[in-house]
């Protein structure tokens, strides 16, 4: 990495992260807590920061390696910043960790219940899901993914006709523009549905990011089935609606194989919950069972049912879901429908070699477009790390003495950056487990090979 090709991205970006912190300062304002000089004073020195380090800096082109130090830099530096203030004011410092992990990377697990928690905290809880969901969506299509894969023709070319590779300034305003279009409507719907204008905009902002953390104890129901249409529309790829708005062809929506793959996988994850509560003998209705199961899938994490009561079998469904996620390009979580239908494709073909004749070449392809072998192995590799991790992460809790099925949920639901949880996961776990969760949560959410490529490099380059 060099230090002078990457500062004018990052201090931009470090001015628009810092200039965020105001809103949660507005709020504590209004609300007459006592957050106002704090998130004030953190908004004045992100913004410094980002302002000196664009001054003294050329506009250059960056390699792949430096984008994936600003992507790590832009979702660790609001979490610590939001950190600081939370210590700053009686919270626990492993805690006000967990809580803007947890936010940022849009989990909504969380160590308080909604009553224990001022407004402030439950708003910049809020609002850095909302950060932290089109952040992800930018930094997926624009940074992390290598320009010349199959991925990032699907999801980039959609966002200019005349170009092959548009830049992150075009994907950034049309990305924006429908994020903040659905945000919207959301909190107009939520609003109209009998929410009251603080808890309106904080479900706007979770759902729409698909991060979960909720403005009430009990998710209202009054709200349960427009938020069943916007946690569907938030955990499909931005730039497919892109696709449909600019060429006026909805029909283009049912195109995407990884949309109909979610239906597919919502259809058949919301039978196989609802038979396994039935049989467990738990009275749950449809639209509970239709709720969860999404909320797992989409990686939202809302609840209307209570994790822990779960028998073992309902648990399992949701951690297949949760670990499963949503679509690639989306605010969603998890290990992607696009790598899922790699894997099945790339199952497929080995195993009609081993039947097809030597000479016989068998490609995979995605949407009529041929997937190069180094491609496949990119994306097979994360999903081997999604479960290496989840494997070493369960070890740790099963040694802490932790039973192994609400280990293995919670952790799901960290590397799914999920947030439903149990009773388990709470703030009277060690710090350790508070700080492991918290890894993994920032590794669902940026990925696990992204994560570690950039300390690879690092090393490197300390080494040379």
């Amino acid at each position: 990495m060099e230090i002078s090709r990457i500062r004018y991205y990052l201090g931009l970006i470090l001015i628009l992260l810092g200039t965020s912190f105001i809103a949660p300062a507005i709020v504590s304002f209004i609300y007459m807590e006592d957050f106002t000089i704090d998130y004030l004073f953190t908004a004045f020195i992100i913004v410094l920061l980002g302002f000196l380090l664009w001054r003294n800096s050329v506009r250059e082109e960056i390699s792949y390696a430096d984008s994936l130090y600003i992507a790590v830099i832009s979702f660790l530096l609001p979490a610590l910043a939001n950190t600081f203030v939370m210590i700053l004011n009686g919270f626990d410092p492993w805690d006000s960790l967990f809580e803007s992990i947890s936010g940022i990377t849009t989990t909504g697990l969380s160590m308080f219940t909604t009553e224990e928690l001022p407004k402030t905290i439950i708003f910049v809880r809020a609002w850095l899901q909302w950060i932290g969901g089109i952040g992800i969506v930018i930094m997926t299509i624009g940074f992390l993914l290598k320009p010349g894969t199959v991925a990032y023709q699907l999801f980039a070319t959609h966002l200019r006709k005349e170009a092959y590779m548009p830049s992150v300034k075009i994907i950034a305003r049309a990305v924006l523009g429908l994020y903040g279009m659905l945000t919207l409507m959301a909190f107009i719907t939520y609003k109209i549905s009998g929410l009251d204008f603080y808890q309106a905009i904080v479900y706007a902002l979770t759902t729409t990011s698909t991060g979960g953390f909720s403005a009430t104890n009990v998710f209202p129901k009054a709200i349960i089935w427009p938020a069943i249409i916007f946690m569907f529309l938030s955990a499909q790829s931005f730039t497919r609606y892109y696709l449909i708005i600019r060429f006026r062809k909805p029909i283009n929506l049912l195109k995407s194989v990884q949309i109909r793959s979610f239906i597919v996988l919502y259809i058949l994850g919301f039978i196989l919950f609802y038979l396994a509560l039935s049989w467990a003998g738990m009275n749950v209705s449809y639209t509970d069972s239709l709720f969860n199961t999404l909320s797992a899938l989409s990686t939202t994490g809302y609840a209307t049912i209570d994790m822990t009561s779960l028998p073992d079998s309902g648990k399992y469904i949701l951690i297949l879901l949760m670990l499963i996620g949503a679509g690639m390009g989306s605010t969603g979580g998890g290990i992607k429908q696009y790598r899922l239908i790699i894997l099945f494709k790339e199952l497929h073909r080995r195993l009609k070699k081993v039947y097809s004749p030597p000479e016989q070449v068998e490609v995979v392809k995605i949407e009529d477009k041929p997937i190069s072998d180094e491609e496949i192995y990119g994306h097979l590799l994360v999903i081997n790390l999604y479960i290496i991790t989840l494997i070493i992460t369960l070890i740790i809790f099963l040694l802490s003495g932790y039973e192994l099925m609400d280990s293995l949920f919670n952790i799901s639901s960290a590397l799914g950056t999920v947030g439903l949880q149990t009773s388990m996961l709470n703030n009277t776990i060690e710090w350790y487990l508070k700080l492991i969760i918290s890894i993994d949560m920032f590794l669902g959410r940026l990925e696990v090979v992204t994560v570690l490529a950039t300390i690879s490099h690092m090393i490197d380059k300390l080494r040379g």
